[in-house]
């Protein structure tokens, strides 16, 4: 197993020399081997090994079992651990949600909040397998059936080649002792019902489903990500000012065109999730010119040429009413809303975007469109067209909510300010 380990470590460069690597540890035979491992390669790859435990109370006694045998592993080890309790159940009452989706969010959310450095959590081939499964009965393109991730920000999963037998093997071999799930033996949860039928069912055809399983995922991975790269180079040549070129999306594959489409998405609202449905027909509005509404009271539409993609039409638009003040400088009291009287060329003037407003924004270091700017800090679409903007005689010098340029920020030496207030 620790070959496979450091096989995964190498081929995704999970780990680097002088991270702190936090182990997800449940106290289940994946997560032990996993800390073990890593425990046992600390030297090897320098690294510094620490464990988070999440209680979710939802097994009652077996929960606080899981949570000391965590706790006395980990003292055994001499490894640093945190942990916390969370009542699932009645939080995932409170949200709406089912207890499985609720204990995924809160368990990463309390990884995220407690990890130093990288998350290690225990992500087997034979979960691999689940995940796989379960992406393609809800319909799932190629980045679904790619499986779990290697490595997502700074989640790592270094047990991504090995599978139950290696994982139990190991355990065996190093005397390791670990917990178990009652929930994982019942057939309550989906997971649970691909693990114990579907998959039972497919090994009786192949007895190695995790290994081919591996190679298959593999190039799907390889695949996606040259199918992502073209698609961001199809994004880079049809993105304008207002949205994209349809006549550029014509030109190439349906896939590039459509991943090029949930690019340009996500560079607007970033938490908008669109499924199989809501791309179809943003690419069909791409096509052939219309509308098409999408969640979160959004829509698509395809005017002259361009695809874009706004706010519901009917959504209040917000007045603001700005007022300059002009007052020598005494306290250096500086803010993104004070410029540079002497500085500003010409006379100041408050109006709304226009198109090619392009402004360098102070401590930035480069100079961007306001159009990028407004999708970087996902400005809402209803409010881009009323944002207030002062120009001078060379340009755009102050946009409300981001910032002023370069070239007119104040400092010590300034005389004279210029101090914007803004009403909403």
């Amino acid at each position: 197993m620790i070959e496979k380990v450091l096989d995964a470590v190498n081929r995704f460069s999970l780990i680097s020399s002088g991270d702190t690597v936090t182990v997800a540890l449940s106290g289940g035979a994946d997560s032990v081997a996993l800390l073990h491992a890593l425990w046992s390669l600390k030297d090897k790859l320098s690294i510094t090994v620490r464990a988070a435990h999440l209680n979710h109370g939802i097994r009652g006694g077996e929960a606080d079992r899981d949570e000391a045998f965590a706790k006395w592993l980990c003292l055994k080890l001499d490894i640093p651990i945190v942990t916390e309790t969370v009542d699932i159940p009645t939080l995932a009452k409170e949200r709406g949600q089912s207890v499985e989706l609720c204990a995924r969010e809160v368990r990463y959310d309390f990884l995220r909040r407690n990890a130093e450095g990288l998350v290690a959590t225990a992500h087997t081939a034979s979960d691999n397998i689940e995940t796989v499964l379960l992406n393609l009965t809800r319909g799932s393109g190629i980045k679904g059936l790619c499986g779990i991730p290697p490595k997502r920000d700074n989640f790592i999963r270094p047990l991504i080649f090995c599978s139950r037998y290696d994982i139990e093997k190991y355990c065996i071999d190093n005397s390791l002792s670990y917990v178990t799930d009652s929930t994982n033996l019942t057939d309550d949860y989906t997971r649970n019902k691909i693990r114990h039928k579907v998959v039972t069912a497919l090994k009786e055809i192949n007895p190695s489903l995790e290994d081919a399983l591996v190679r298959a995922t593999d190039i799907l991975r390889e695949d996606n990500e040259a199918l992502e790269m073209l698609a961001q180079e199809t994004l880079f040549k049809c993105e304008s000012e207002n949205g994209l070129v349809a006549d550029v999306l014509k030109t190439v594959p349906v896939a590039i065109a459509k991943r090029t489409i949930i690019k340009y998405v996500n560079s607007l609202y970033e938490q908008l999730s669109l499924d199989s449905f809501h791309i179809n027909a943003l690419y069909d509005v791409a096509l052939n010119g219309g509308k098409t509404s999408l969640p979160n009271n959004l829509f698509g539409i395809c005017e002259n040429g361009i695809l874009t993609v706004a706010g519901d039409e009917t959504a209040e638009t917000v007045q603001f009413t700005v007022t300059l003040t002009k007052k020598p400088n005494v306290n250096n009291l500086f803010s993104n809303d004070t410029l540079d009287c002497d500085k500003i060329v010409g006379s100041p003037v408050v109006r709304t975007r226009r198109e090619g407003d392009k402004i360098r924004l102070k401590n930035r270091g480069c100079t961007k469109s306001l159009n990028k700017i407004f999708c970087e800090e996902k400005i809402p679409q209803n409010l881009r067209d009323n944002l207030p903007v002062i120009a001078d005689d060379k340009g755009v010098i102050w946009v409300y909510g981001i910032g002023l340029a370069q070239r007119v920020a104040p400092t010590v030496s300034s005389e004279n300010l210029l101090f914007v207030e803004v009403l909403k």
